[in-house]
């Protein structure tokens, strides 16, 4: 090793070359490499939605989600099955076992089995199969909606939509883009309304209607002639249009009188109904959602998206077309960007500062040049291995900013010393960098290895944070390379600009005395080593109280939302529409409100998680101005609006839910119950939930029961079709076109297909009585009523059924109260103790299961307290190796548990007795860094000892001393390159906040120990000597 350092030393040249070499091919892989939010990652999940038009929950449950489930049956590396059967649909969310070898097999014995399934022939489309990747994942989402019109009739949707479908033209004519698909868009349609009365009188059924419409519609090519050119024929009589069907003949003779469609019906251009309206800033919209491509980066794609939005609303400044972008996912990667340049500039501004003063403006400049040397090699090493430049990445950036010159500082400290000792610089240089290299690895490596454990946390958070450790480790890696082999040269070199503040050989610096005074306290303290130690000790055991005391864990406890969802109830005879006009003047509130909100979307009759709901509720959404740009925070706006909104008229309840950071349900509990018969889940769903309100910790518990609407049973009598000579077919058949209405055939409209329904007015279907007058065609072409050959049962079926590994469940939500000192870990083990038990005892076949939040963080626990074994274990034998000694690296790992106590006491200082996910990283990378100093200190002792020294507590004390400027030094360069961030001092991130926190805080405490108790305890392996 001596040998390469005195190469490189000697060979300013290449030492220029491979520095400023880094510099500009990191600028170059800037400019090439991908910019994301997320690490590109697939998830451990699978997507499966198939389209029923028309059929009830429990049909859809029969025909589509059981054949379904039937065929995925079986399939090895499956983890969970949850299906969801409602009116029309029938969707899967399959998670895929994390500890599956081969996930891509799954996957695809996942998309075989569903193909394979028997389904209706009224299910039209194949079954859509998604499994989420992160690189699919949309950018934003943009609102389009019609500034005169609060509410949408046929015209105005028309007109919107047109404006839609060219919007999304253009977006995709973006090479960044790669698709963008539209929520509450209206699929147009011709609709054929015939009318009963009309019907009757012409004595002509739904079914030949039916039969002849589909008939006449033609467009075939039947050949080409045999003459000269060999002319193309084609027989055509399309109806393609409203005209078209209006003069279409259904019924005729030979003399040509006949009854027209429009006689008998009227055909008008519309859309296809919804049960659901959506509202984009009070008005009814539409809503896109834009993806970028695999290959463009979120920066690029958005930048490009926001040109085309600025020239969209430039050209339409006056129109009629009003436009709200809402969850802009570059904001993070932005975010951070910034809190890189601004935070780093600020930290590498201190850190030069503190250089220049403990060491010399040369030395302070060359060990400040490693941070942008570390982060471009970094860069460059991404870009190779195929990473992007996204929230993980930039996050690992971030938490070793501030030790990256920990290593150039120790050899830069080591050096100087040298230098006051009389050697010549270049000697200095060579010496003074050999003699640490070995402990600098060790505290490299020991770094690195305390962030290994992210590589194997399970779930989502786990796949995001598993890319940490790589970055970490390159980060470390440019900064050892540049510590070893190009700073000695940079500092042994000539550069006349610099040289003037260097120190002359054998000119001590103004520190040396204080060098001096800390040996002398070291040898006092020696004299109460033992009192010393139990004061450590004390200290430590106060920690271990307060921790096990005071200390509660919440996965994200300071991740502020940035949504809150208000839930609305008007009064209970309210329809859809009246409903939609209630809830106005609460979204005028929000949406005027501009300083703090950036848009609102409104639902009405349905439920924020998506579920079917009465007509008189309502979920409104709020989107909010991110936390650091707004002057009120969550709670402070929360506690104004809800005063605001006392007192509407027309709604009995309006309830503001803040969104919980990385869980969709925005409730802290989340229970399943799992029970096949209906009664009995509904038994111990009330059971459950009547407990849990008399608990002081919620401000809702909801049953997420479905909706129950009537539906009507109609039993075809078998005896009354063979009385009437009536297929059953044709029963179904007008059934459905009365009912849904039958699509005869879709149209090609140029951008669209426009679906052809026959079915009859709005006002007709509004009655029993009417559909039971249905007239049905029977094998002769003679009528009879619909309500001679049916019974009528009317019965109560739900919207919804869900089911959870083949067996239905149903979900049970507790939103936590404000001020509440418990954690949902808390809540969830006093259910399982109190409640669960008598439910069990009751309900033997019940499976009851925490989901969301509390499912994540018990899995998260069990990692972290594993983690921090292993890391312990495994710097243990690494120090074994260093030192060739079983009792020396336990002096350097006595600090880890004062570092933690640190944590606990800095937290508790703080207000922060609740911890969460990212405190815990932090914690892990403080366990890696924290020991760094003590294996230098020790490593300089045992140096000494190997010279042939006695070693006595004075030698120790003297040995220590020396090691006070690179402790004091390495310590203060990292905090002030961390507590900027951990504090917002240029910019705010919640989750690197937290990080820094513990870090920069845990270094500190544990450099005091460092200063104090490694030394004291080394006096255990030496005797006093005068």
């Amino acid at each position: 090793m001596k040998k390469i350092i005195e190469y490189f030393c000697t060979r300013h040249l290449l030492s220029n070359v491979l520095f400023f070499g880094v510099i500009l091919l990191a600028l170059f892989s800037w400019k090439n490499i991908g910019k994301e939010e997320m690490p590109e990652f697939a998830s451990n999940w699978v997507r499966v939605s198939t389209s029923y038009p028309g059929a009830p929950a429990e049909d859809v449950e029969l025909f589509v989600t059981k054949p379904i489930e039937d065929e995925l049956k079986g399939i090895v590396g499956i983890e969970d099955i949850v299906s969801t059967s409602s009116v029309g649909s029938s969707r899967f969310r399959i998670v895929i076992d994390d500890d599956y070898p081969d996930k891509d097999e799954v996957v695809q014995d996942i998309k075989d089995a569903v193909l394979r399934a028997n389904l209706p022939s009224e299910v039209r489309d194949l079954p859509n199969i998604r499994q989420f990747k992160s690189s699919e994942k949309a950018i934003l989402d943009i609102g389009i909606y019609h500034k005169d019109h609060r509410f949408l009739d046929t015209k105005a949707r028309a007109e919107l939509q047109e404006y839609v479908l060219s919007f999304e033209n253009q977006l995709l004519a973006l090479k960044e883009i790669s698709s963008v698909e539209k929520d509450y868009y209206r699929k147009p349609e011709i609709q054929i309304q015939v009318d009963p009365e009309k019907k009757k009188k012409m004595e002509i059924s739904l079914t030949e209607i039916r039969s002849q419409i589909v008939k006449n519609n033609v467009r075939v090519p039947v050949g080409a002639l045999e003459d000269k050119g060999e002319s193309k024929v084609t027989a055509l009589n399309e109806l393609e249009t409203v005209d078209a069907l209006m003069n279409f003949i259904v019924r005729g003779n030979y003399e040509g009188q006949g009854v027209l469609l429009s006689d008998i019906a009227t055909i008008r251009d519309d859309f296809k109904k919804d049960t659901t309206i959506f509202k984009i800033n009070g008005h009814e919209g539409v809503f896109l959602n834009v993806k970028k491509t695999i290959s463009t980066d979120i920066l690029s794609a958005q930048s490009s998206v926001m040109k085309f939005i600025d020239k969209f609303n430039r050209s339409n400044k006056d129109g009629k077309i009003g436009i709200v972008l809402m969850d802009d996912e570059s904001y993070e990667v932005t975010n951070r960007l910034e809190i890189i340049g601004s935070n780093g500039l600020l930290g590498f501004i201190l850190i030069l500062l503190i250089l220049f003063l403990f060491l010399d403006a040369k030395s302070g400049f060359w060990v400040a040049m490693g941070i942008p040397f570390s982060i471009g090699f970094t860069l460059i090493l991404c870009h190779i291995v195929g990473y992007t430049v996204n929230n993980m990445t930039l996050a690992g950036i971030i938490i070793v900013l501030g030790i990256v010159v920990d290593d150039a500082i120790i050899i830069a400290e080591n050096i100087s010393r040298h230098r006051e000792e009389g050697l010549p610089l270049k000697d200095a240089a060579i010496i003074g960098t050999q003699e640490v290299v070995k402990p600098i690895i060790a505290s490299i490596i020991t770094t690195c290895v305390a962030f290994i454990p992210l590589i194997f946390f399970e779930g989502f958070f786990g796949k995001l944070v598993s890319y940490i450790p790589l970055v970490v480790a390159l980060m470390l890696l440019g900064s050892l390379i540049e510590s070893i082999f190009i700073l000695p040269a940079h500092l042994s070199a000539k550069t006349p600009l610099l040289d003037r503040f260097v120190k002359d050989e054998g000119e001590k610096s103004w520190f040396h005395k204080y060098e001096e005074l800390y040996s002398r306290f070291l040898n006092k303290v020696f004299n109460i080593r033992i009192p010393l130690i139990l004061g450590f000790v004390a200290l430590l055991a106060g920690a271990i109280f307060i921790f096990k005391t005071q200390m509660r864990f919440v996965m994200f406890p300071r991740e502020e939302s940035k949504e809150i969802i208000v839930k609305v109830k008007a009064h209970k005879d309210a329809a859809r529409e009246d409903t939609a006009r209630y809830i106005a003047p609460i979204e005028e509130l929000f949406y005027k409100d501009s300083t703090n909100v950036v848009g609102v979307r409104s639902t009405v009759a349905k439920s924020r998680r998506g579920g079917e709901v009465k007509e008189n509720e309502a979920s409104i959404l709020v989107e909010l101005v991110p936390a650091d740009q707004r002057s009120l925070s969550l709670n402070e706006l929360m506690k104004g609006w809800k005063k605001k909104t006392n007192g509407f008229e027309n709604l009995e309840s309006v309830k503001f839910i803040k969104g919980r950071w990385g869980w969709d349900s925005g409730s802290a509990i989340e229970l399943q119950v799992q029970e096949n018969n209906d009664k009995k889940r509904g038994q111990i769903t009330k059971m459950i939930s009547d407990e849990m309100k008399k608990l002081p910790y919620f401000s809702e518990v909801e049953i997420e029961e479905p909706l129950k609407k009537r539906e009507y049973i109609f039993k075809i009598k078998q005896e009354q079709l063979i009385r009437f000579n009536i297929d059953p077919t044709s029963v179904t058949s007008a059934l459905r076109s009365f009912v849904e209405g039958s699509i005869l055939y879709s149209v090609n409209k140029g951008e669209e297909e426009v679906d052809v329904r026959l079915t009859v007015p709005s006002e007709s279907k509004k009655d029993l009585e009417e559909l039971l007058k249905l007239r049905i065609e029977n094998r002769s072409g003679q009528l009879a009523y619909l309500k001679n050959v049916v019974d009528v049962e009317e019965v109560r079926k739900p919207t919804n059924i869900q089911r959870t590994n083949f067996k239905r469940s149903i979900m049970v939500y507790g939103s936590m109260k404000e001020g509440v000192k418990v954690t949902p870990l808390e809540i969830a083990q006093k259910l399982e103790e109190d409640i669960f038990p008598s439910v069990i005892n009751k309900f033997p076949t019940a499976i009851l299961e925490f989901k969301g939040e509390v499912e994540d963080s018990r899995k998260s626990q069990g990692e972290f307290v594993n983690s921090i074994i292993l890391v312990v274990i495994l710097i243990y034998f690494i120090l074994i190796i260093m030192f060739d000694s079983v009792t020396k690296p336990l002096l350097v790992m006595s600090i880890v548990p004062f570092g933690l106590a640190g944590v606990v006491y800095i937290l508790l200082a703080h207000g922060m007795s609740i911890y969460g996910f990212f405190a815990v990283i932090g914690t892990l990378g403080m366990i890696g860094v924290v020991i760094n100093d003590a294996i230098v200190m020790i490593d300089k002792i045992e140096s000494r000892l190997s010279e042939g020294d006695e070693c006595g507590w004075r030698v120790i004390a003297d040995v220590a001393s020396t090691r006070l400027r690179p402790v004091l030094v390495t310590t203060i360069t990292t905090v002030v390159g961390i507590l900027p961030t951990a504090y917002g001092v240029a910019g705010y991130d919640s989750m690197l906040a937290e990080m820094m926190l513990t870090m920069g805080w845990g270094l500190l405490f544990g450099t005091i120990i460092t200063l104090l108790l490694i030394p004291s305890l080394y006096t255990f392996f030496t005797k006093k000597l005068d």
